[in-house]
């Protein structure tokens, strides 16, 4: 029944391994609809049915599921790290800026390189704030450079930096959750009111995303849910997304609903034994959605010029061509650069961490 098992059962998946595949999927899953986002945004892109062009055009909306996901990820992998010795914020440190920055810099300066002009102002201001991964802190910066998508790595530095806190204050416990969603209310509250752009890219509201996911990971045992249960947190994610969801960057007016609909959903692809978030496809373009999500900027822009080159080519067959480029952008890019730096940055700089605990699931 569409691959998902009848029982989701806690204890039927060991968690003894840092890598969850299924989870690995669900990461592209996010950024492939942020993605089509973009192409609705950026070329115009639309499926000619009102409510599915409803969904793309609120699309923004899974950004929130990259945010959530990371506190869950975050708090399974160092869910036995001592955070009180400096050896291992050091090692975390390190591991968190080799994941992220290396193709983060390559994809700026390759996008700069060929695909935008901006006076020597601009480009003075985007050097110093895209050299230190602060963009998102100033919503005007929103439309230089490529920070139509950066400004979320920004985001993840800021909660990346936070978390060897959060994980000491939340004492590993799920009721830290109850914290982030009544963060989550509070900016719901705010921004239907407001109806303020910066609330959407600004780091420090997407705490409530990263604190839930880190709770839901604690509460995941008390989590039991069938078939149904499934079904109906996508659909009503979906209707979210649909209904709660705004344009010109008020997405969060739905947070309340958002942020723990998606923690849960990641509890129960955690806990599926499902074929369509257990397979080797998905869960490879799950291992480039880093890349995927990075250079998919570029792609559009050379779909943009397709759009001029081709003028007799439909759009689906543009965003089809723009998918299919950077695919293969992201996969070499993973494998010839992401990867190599990664290794390359924790052989020069990284620490061993000190473990005094059992490792992740064995107890």
């Amino acid at each position: 029944m569409n691959g998902i098992p009848e029982r989701i059962s806690c204890g039927k998946v060991p968690e003894n391994r840092l890598t969850i595949p299924s989870l690995t999927s669900f990461r592209f899953i996010t950024a492939f609809v942020v993605f089509l986002f973009h192409c609705h945004v950026h070329l115009k892109w639309e499926l000619g049915v009102s409510f599915l062009d409803r969904f793309l055009n609120h699309g923004a909306v899974f950004m929130t599921g990259f945010f959530v996901l990371s506190g869950y990820i975050m708090a399974h992998v160092y869910s036995n790290t001592d955070f009180t010795k400096s050896a291992n914020i050091w090692s975390y440190y390190v591991k968190r800026f080799a994941k992220i920055y290396p193709t983060y810099a390559l994809s700026t300066i390759v996008y700069f390189l060929f695909f935008r002009d901006f006076t020597p102002a601009q480009y003075a201001r985007i050097l110093v704030n895209d050299l230190f991964l602060v963009q998102g802190f100033f919503p005007s910066m929103f439309r230089l450079g490529i920070n139509g998508g950066t400004w979320s790595l920004t985001v993840e530095m800021f909660l990346y930096l936070l978390f060897p806190l959060v994980m000491l204050w939340s004492g590993k416990s799920a009721r830290i959750a109850i914290a982030g969603i009544i963060f989550a209310v509070i900016i719901s509250f705010n921004v239907n009111l407001e109806r303020a752009d910066p609330i959407y890219s600004n780091p420090i509201f997407r705490l409530a995303d990263f604190v839930c996911g880190v709770g839901f990971y604690f509460g995941r045992a008390k989590i039991n849910c069938g078939l149904r249960g499934h079904l109906l947190t996508v659909l009503l994610l979906f209707l979210a997304s649909v209904y709660l969801g705004s344009s010109k960057y008020q997405y969060m007016r739905g947070h309340f609903v958002v942020v723990p609909l998606f923690a849960l959903w990641i509890v129960l692809v955690h806990r599926s034994k499902s074929v369509f978030y257990n397979n080797k496809l998905l869960e490879y373009l799950g291992l480039i959605s880093y890349s995927f999500y990075l250079w998919q900027f570029a792609a559009i822009q050379i779909g943009k010029k397709m759009v001029v080159w081709f003028p007799g080519a439909g759009l689906h067959l543009v965003v089809l061509a723009v998918f299919l480029v950077n695919v293969l952008v992201s996969a070499l890019s993973y494998h010839l650069f992401e990867e190599k730096a990664r290794r390359w940055l924790l052989r020069r700089f990284g620490r061993k961490e000190r473990v005094n605990e059992p490792s992740p699931g064995s107890g």
